[in-house]
């Protein structure tokens, strides 16, 4: 009988512990309201992809499905190397400032206004490519 009852308080707080758990994971209003589940995948830049940009900056766009979802008040928030950009978007496309040369991972979230997360894209990693200054200056110089 004891070890019953034994079993039943861990039983029990297995169940409070999973009722917990649930709870958190509840879907909030804004994305209640844009009828659950939101789909959001960064379409460019591809994964591998190399682009070339000497002014730092590369072109996002986004795929948002339902398209409702900017109405009902939810924005992107960006993720560049694991750290989140300053600035919150309301396009699902837009260039990203201050991007320099190198590997980098790209993530996008949908927050709400409060900046609850309503879904997040997969990771997708790209290169950079910046032309050095000095590369450029020897080439001029074997063409004289």
């Amino acid at each position: 009988m004891i070890r019953l009852m034994r079993l039943s308080r861990h039983g029990l707080r297995c169940l409070l512990a999973f009722v917990v758990f649930v709870a958190t994971l509840a879907p909030c209003e804004a994305a209640a309201s844009v009828n659950a589940p939101v789909l959001l995948r960064i379409l460019t830049p591809r994964t591998g992809e190399m682009i070339h940009s000497n002014q730092d900056k590369v072109a996002v766009r986004l795929l948002v499905l339902p398209a409702s979802a900017f109405q009902k008040g939810l924005k992107i928030r960006m993720m560049l190397d694991g750290k989140i950009r300053p600035r919150v978007r309301r396009r699902a496309s837009f260039t990203m400032d201050h991007v320099y040369r190198g590997k980098h991972a790209l993530q996008a979230a949908l927050v709400t206004k409060n900046g609850r997360i309503v879904t997040v894209s997969p990771v997708v990693v790209f290169y950079l490519w910046h032309a050095s200054y000095f590369f450029h200056a020897a080439s001029i110089q074997h063409a004289r």
